[in-house]
């Protein structure tokens, strides 16, 4: 009898011992939860050119659709924009896995923009469409088109599944994550920056750290420089999962929640 209760004691001490993380499983994005950051885009079109002052870096050239390099931007291989009407510009950006091409549309009463990007992807027939609000905080400068002025994030209106959703996978030892757009990787706790995989674009590496049992934080560095930080905190009931999402170099942060699917 000594022998079946110890035998059952030590399968149940094994199944606690490997039972999963809240962290483990499939989470998706509930888009009616994202807090939009505090940052403004500030664009200047005007007199046949461009001007992007918040961008990372900042950028200027013709509005001639013709591509250009962007010096200082490892992950864009050249970008393009053009006039495409009296209240709209077209973006395109060729990154080292993906072409973007993104329409900003004011509205007719000048108070909000509408972007409408169309991502292609090698490999994927359809292209993925992101569609997302902002309304004006500053007016546009004179003589300058409609995009001009500063634009302050209201709400991500479509999202492709494929993008906001992750896999994670979580260790005593090393915490991991899977994304269609951002790559996968796993990162030992305490352990040397981990190689992030998935993606073209060179030199980009993960840590990653746990500051308490219901928070792990990201760090995603290029060439050994913080680019990206992203925390991920479970709820206290363990079915919901929120993400804040920082810029290093602006301090912005976007949030939103998940759920486990």
């Amino acid at each position: 009898m000594r022998t079946a209760i110890l035998a059952a004691m030590l399968t149940a001490g094994a199944g606690a011992a490997q039972a999963a993380s809240p962290f483990d499983g499939h989470w998706v994005d509930d888009l009616k939860s994202q807090i939009a950051a505090d940052h403004a885009d500030v664009y200047l079109v005007k007199d046949g050119a461009y001007r992007c002052d918040s961008c990372e870096p900042p950028r200027a050239y013709p509005a001639d659709g013709h591509p250009r390099p962007v010096p200082g931007d490892a992950s864009v291989i050249s970008e393009s924009v053009r006039v495409a009407g009296p209240r709209a510009i077209v973006t395109r950006i060729v990154e080292t896995d993906m072409v973007r091409e993104t329409t900003m549309t004011v509205a007719p009463d000048d108070k909000t923009a509408t972007y409408v990007a169309l991502d292609r992807w090698p490999g994927v027939k359809a292209p993925l469409r992101t569609e997302y609000l902002a309304r004006r905080v500053a007016p546009t400068p004179p003589g300058s088109h409609p995009v001009s002025g500063s634009w302050l994030g209201v709400r991500y209106v479509e999202v492709p599944e494929a993008y906001r959703s992750i896999d994670l996978k979580d260790t005593e030892a090393a915490f991991s994550r899977s994304n269609f757009r951002y790559g996968r990787y796993t990162a030992a706790y305490g352990g040397p920056p981990a190689p992030l995989l998935g993606v073209k674009q060179t030199g980009l590496t993960i840590t990653v750290t746990k500051p308490d049992a219901r928070t792990r934080v990201e760090t995603v560095l290029s060439h050994g420089k913080p680019v990206n930080e992203r925390t991920y905190r479970i709820s206290a009931d363990g079915l919901s999962l929120e993400t804040a999402v920082r810029d290093p170099g602006s301090g912005e942060v976007f949030r939103i929640t998940s759920h486990r699917k």
